[in-house]
């Protein structure tokens, strides 16, 4: 196509999360193969927003007032679109893709996508009147008025394509900027790790990086931790993230006397990519999860993992090559994992190769190839 296409990406936030993170992956590269791409913020949190705009991706921050203060997102929207003249709107997450089909109404020769990220009915049922009510909304907005459905893994394809019954929803996986995760610079671990413990005590070093909440598995961590406690290994382990279930973490290790697990409340991406190449492996004990961004990143910076396999998981790992694998919920299971690993150096270094050029077939080159074709493909449509 001779005329560059111009996309808007619509996104409820850019605080820091996983669909948060993939624009920030995925849109630079997107840049430099010839699309233009600009973001729409429809809330207040913007944490991520520079990164974007420092390799000169524009941000619109709307600053609805309300989540459901419709006529204030359609104005607000529109106004957008009219000035700029997209091409494409890219929805990413529930009120995204609320307000993306609501303006195609008043937009008919643009085209609309959206991109589903997580298994969120599963997370929260629609158990409720109010909840069943979101629902058929949710159903009727993506099937009526959003053109495209693409999802982020076959997972989540299969579970939207249940939930709403959707007739067709494509998969395009999220992405990781191999080029950026290989330079980064190296510090030495002894100079990281030290800041929080005294390194001596112990031979190897695990991390659980994540979001503090039900869907990552915190609570079966640390009840392997607690039998590992059991068996004569000097092994630290490290919890890093942010969300609501902080202070329950906290007060678990407290109560199960974890004095070799030290959670750490957040860090900034390249602190926690610097914390991981510290830490000898990885550890993921999701109970759900959409597509494992942790997973992948710490594949891309070549440690071994253990992790659950779940969807959304087993996309990118595959037992004993990989990673190694065990089933969600079982901390008796995960703690044998965590203690073979801990006592198998060649293996940790078998799986971390692996690992290595399994990931490269997730590289943000590749991935942003791939979205330029489907948005080629939808303006021919």
């Amino acid at each position: 196509m001779s005329k560059k296409i111009k996309i808007l990406s619509v996104i409820e936030t850019l605080g820091n999360g996983g669909a948060e993170r993939v624009l920030i992956n995925t849109l630079p590269a997107l840049q430099k193969i010839g699309i233009e791409c600009e973001v729409a913020i429809l809330f207040e949190t913007d944490d991520l927003a520079e990164e974007l705009e420092m390799q000169g991706i524009k941000v619109h921050r709307l600053h609805l007032s309300h989540k459901w203060n419709v006529v204030e997102g359609i104005y607000k929207l529109n106004q957008l679109i009219k000035k700029h003249h997209y091409d494409i709107i890219h929805a990413h997450l529930f009120f995204a893709y609320f307000y993306t089909g609501l303006i195609k109404l008043f937009h008919t020769n643009v085209k609309t996508v959206t991109t589903f990220h997580n298994l969120g009915y599963n997370t929260y049922p629609a158990t409720t009147f109010v909840k069943k009510l979101r629902k058929n909304l949710d159903a009727f907005v993506v099937n009526k008025l959003v053109d495209k459905k693409v999802a982020v893994s076959g997972a989540v394809r299969d579970h939207y394509v249940a939930h709403l019954n959707i007739s067709h929803v494509d998969v395009i996986f999220n992405s990781f900027p191999l080029g950026q995760i290989d330079t980064a610079q190296d510090i030495k671990a002894t100079e990281i790790l030290k800041k929080y413990v005294n390194a001596s005590k112990y031979d190897l070093f695990s991390i659980t990086p994540g979001r503090l909440v039900k869907e990552k598995g915190h609570t079966y961590l640390l009840e392997a931790i607690e039998r590992l406690d059991k068996v004569t290994i000097k092994l630290c382990h490290f919890i890093v993230g942010s969300g609501p279930l902080e202070e329950d973490i906290k007060s678990e290790i407290k109560e199960k006397k974890l004095l070799n697990v030290v959670l750490i409340p957040g860090l900034l991406q390249e602190d926690l990519f610097q914390f991981i190449r510290a830490c000898d492996f990885v550890v993921v004990p999701s109970i759900s999860e959409g597509f494992g961004m942790v997973v992948g990143e710490a594949m891309a910076l070549v440690k071994p993992i253990v992790a659950t396999d779940i969807d959304g998981v087993v996309d990118m790992i595959e037992n004993n090559k990989e990673g190694l694998l065990v089933p969600a919920k079982n901390s008796e299971a995960l703690a044998k994992a965590i203690e073979r690993l801990y006592n198998d150096a060649a293996l940790r270094d078998s799986l971390a190769e692996n690992a290595k050029e399994k990931i490269k077939q997730f590289d943000t080159k590749i991935i942003a190839k791939q979205w330029k074709a489907y948005y080629e493909e939808m303006l021919r449509g």
